[in-house]
């Protein structure tokens, strides 16, 4: 699917990475709990997932004709998800219009739209008519992330950091038998890079997969909209 080239100038900026309550409907208490969340998710998995709220969709003079030209549109202009994967997710909620979406990046099959068109229907919409948008946006990032993440091993998520152990151990084994009087540049060469791949690891770990601001990632229009 092909979607028009849009002008990017009427959409919002981001004020924060994961929730962005521009129409303050979530309880503050409960944004902490989701960002926490939503971060976690992102760290653990790499799926970036962003919830935002907005009280009209037509106030912003995108020139879009509609909600999902609206929500694709401001998808690409935020660069949700991981562009190489493009498995970001938003769920965009406009209160005045009474409309949800959310909104997948280019990476999912198409069997997703169905599923998002569910969390829709069971959870997101019987809430929202109740006006419970705190509880709404509560559970549905719950149930899309349950269906948009993959638990992975401990060694699938660590094997870099194994490899990169060994290499260090390696490194710095070699560099402690050379003798320096004769080598010294070689012995500095491998202390290094021993040091190299320890910092890498410390590095590594404690950054995990979440980003700094959004990655770069597109929607080709997949995802599923509803009304409440």
């Amino acid at each position: 699917m092909i979607i028009p080239a849009l002008s990017f100038a009427g959409y919002p900026e981001p004020i924060d990475e994961y929730v962005n309550d521009f129409a303050r409907v979530i309880d503050n208490d409960i944004q902490r709990q989701i960002r926490k969340r939503l971060y976690d998710t992102e760290y653990y998995s790499g799926v970036e997932i962003v919830v935002i709220t907005i009280r009209n969709f037509k106030e912003y003079k995108t020139g879009d004709k509609n909600w999902e030209e609206f929500s694709t549109g401001l998808f690409n202009k935020w660069g949700i998800g991981n562009k190489k994967n493009n498995d970001g997710v938003m769920l965009l909620v406009s209160v005045i219009d009474r409309k949800v979406r959310i909104e997948l990046g280019a990476g999912y099959g198409f069997q997703y739209n169905s599923i998002m068109k569910s969390i829709i229907k069971n959870t997101l919409t019987p809430n929202f008519k109740n006006g419970e948008f705190t509880k709404g946006v509560e559970e549905g990032v719950g149930e899309i992330i349950n269906q948009v993440t993959i638990p992975v091993s401990f060694f699938e998520w660590y094997k870099k950091y194994i490899f990169a152990g060994i290499g260090a151990l390696i490194s710095l084994v070699i560099a402690l038998k050379i003798d320096k009087k004769d080598n010294v540049g070689l012995f500095w060469i491998f202390l290094a890079l021993a040091g190299i791949l320890i910092l890498e690891i410390i590095r590594g770990i404690g950054s995990g997969r979440a980003s700094e601001g959004h990655g770069g990632g597109s929607s080709d229009g997949g995802g599923a909209s509803g009304d409440f």
